[in-house]
């Protein structure tokens, strides 16, 4: 029996590290310790190159608030290309953790996601994954509960 090649691809790619993402939520620190120093550091945004992706950070209250990821695209260096639908799929895992993403739209390769229960959105074009804190409140109690749940563990 012959197992599809879109099964063994998940697989593998599901097998990757997730360390190898910087995150929602994470401090500058945390994201040199994934990819080593940026390549272009600003006042309140970085960008990191590891493994030919770019990861564009913003940062509010020293956290990543909005994060993008993208490639130069081989036939053009001077533009960049979104992450392939594999890559997009376990970038989206990685910062929404346990949470399911929900599509609310979608249009041709353009794709508009939302994570309600960490209040995160995310949006696809042809040029770039971009996911971002777009409920705050919702953002806060999310992590709240999980510290007040990971507290009360043994109780």
């Amino acid at each position: 029996m012959q197992i599809p090649f879109f099964i063994l691809l998940l697989t593998a790619l599901l097998a990757l590290p997730w360390k190898a993402q910087c995150r929602i939520g994470e401090t500058l620190d945390e994201c040199k310790a994934r990819y080593g120093n940026p390549v272009e550091l600003k006042k309140d945004a970085a960008l990191f190159l590891k493994n030919g992706m770019y990861v564009s950070a913003h940062f509010a209250d020293e956290k990543v608030d909005e994060i993008s990821y993208y490639r130069k695209s081989p036939k053009d260096p001077k533009k960049s290309v979104c992450p392939t639908d594999a890559e997009a799929e376990i970038l989206l895992r990685a910062n929404a953790q346990d949470t399911p993403w929900e599509i609310e739209f979608a249009h041709s390769r353009d794709v508009l996601w939302r994570n309600e229960k960490k209040g995160l959105s995310a949006f696809r074009t042809q040029r770039a994954l971009t996911i971002s804190v777009s409920d705050p409140m919702a953002y806060k109690a999310y992590h709240e509960r999980k510290t007040a749940a990971r507290d009360l563990e043994g109780f």
